[in-house]
C-alpha cells in the first residue's frame, strides 16, 4: 500500500472471549468516532471471539456485522476460534476437543445448543444449519494482515521468519520466543493471547499487546491507528453499579 491508500482510521480490538456487552459499547464508540471523522474505519479482530464469556455467539454476529458495514475490515483466527471452526469443518481432533472444552469451549457450545456438551457431532450440526453466516465468519478469517507500519496477528511472530512463512500454529499460539525478543521486526506487530500483567494495553519496542483479559477484568481494549500511527487506546470498564462505559487511554 502507499501511504495515501492506507487507511485513516484503523482499530484493532482483541480477545473478545463471548464478552458481547463489552464489544457492543466499542462499537458503538467506533461508530461515533468514524461519524466525527467523517470516514468509515478499517477495524481489525484480533481473534479469540468466543469461549470463556456468555454470549460468543452474538459476538459472532456483531464481527460480522461489522465485517460488512466496514469495507477493509477483517478477522484474525484465535487459537479458539480455530476449535471452532475445526468443529464445524468435522476435523476437530480428540485431543483439541478434550482441550477446548478445558479452555472455555463449554460456554461457547451451551450457549448455541441444548445438546449434552459431548455431543459434538450433533451439536456442529445444528450450528451449520442455524448459524450458517457463523461458519462464513471462520472460514474467511486470515491468520495475519499487514497495513502500512503494522503487523496484525493473533498471538505474534516467530522472529526471523518473514510473514509469509510463519507457521499458522506460531502465528496462535506462540508467547516463548516472541514475547522476550527485543529486536525490532519489520512491522510493529499489535497482538492479542497473552493477557498483559497490568491488564491494560502494553507498548514494547517491537509490539502492541492488547489483551487486557476481557472475560475476567471487564476491560476490552482496543489500539486507534491513525494515518500509520499509534494514536491512543480505546478501553471499556465495569462501574460500581455494573454499567460499561468506554474512553480513551494513554499510557503515562
Amino acid at each position: 500500500m502507499t501511504t495515501e491508500s492506507l487507511p485513516s482510521n484503523i482499530y484493532a480490538i482483541a480477545d473478545i472471549h463471548g464478552r458481547a456487552d463489552l464489544l457492543d459499547v466499542m462499537l458503538g464508540y467506533i461508530a461515533e468516532d468514524a461519524a466525527v471523522h467523517g470516514s468509515k474505519p478499517v477495524v481489525i479482530f484480533l481473534g479469540d471471539l468466543i469461549d470463556r464469556g456468555p454470549d460468543s455467539p452474538k459476538v459472532i454476529d456483531r464481527v460480522r456485522e461489522t465485517l460488512d458495514l466496514y469495507p477493509g475490515s477483517r478477522l484474525i483466527l484465535g487459537n479458539h476460534d480455530f476449535f471452532l471452526r475445526e468443529l464445524l469443518r468435522g476435523t476437530l481432533t480428540s485431543e483439541d476437543a478434550i482441550n477446548w472444552l478445558d479452555w472455555g469451549g463449554v460456554a461457547t457450545l451451551s450457549a448455541y445448543s441444548d445438546r449434552p456438551v459431548p455431543d459434538l457431532a450433533n451439536i456442529a450440526a445444528d450450528i451449520r444449519r442455524d448459524f450458517p453466516h457463523h461458519v462464513d465468519v471462520l472460514e474467511n478469517a486470515l491468520t495475519f494482515k499487514e497495513i502500512g507500519r503494522f503487523c496484525f496477528v493473533h498471538a505474534g511472530i516467530r522472529p526471523g521468519i518473514e510473514l509469509i512463512d510463519q507457521d499458522e500454529y506460531d502465528l496462535r499460539w506462540i508467547r516463548a520466543g516472541f514475547l522476550d525478543h527485543l529486536d525490532v521486526f519489520r512491522h510493529i506487530v499489535l497482538h492479542g493471547h497473552t493477557i498483559t500483567a497490568s491488564l491494560r494495553p502494553e507498548i514494547h519496542s517491537n509490539r502492541i499487546a492488547l489483551d487486557t483479559g476481557a472475560y475476567r477484568s471487564g476491560r476490552l481494549s482496543a489500539a486507534v491507528i491513525r494515518d500509520d500511527e499509534l494514536s491512543h487506546f480505546l478501553c471499556t470498564e465495569l462501574t460500581e453499579e455494573g454499567a460499561i462505559r468506554i474512553g480513551e487511554w494513554r499510557p503515562e
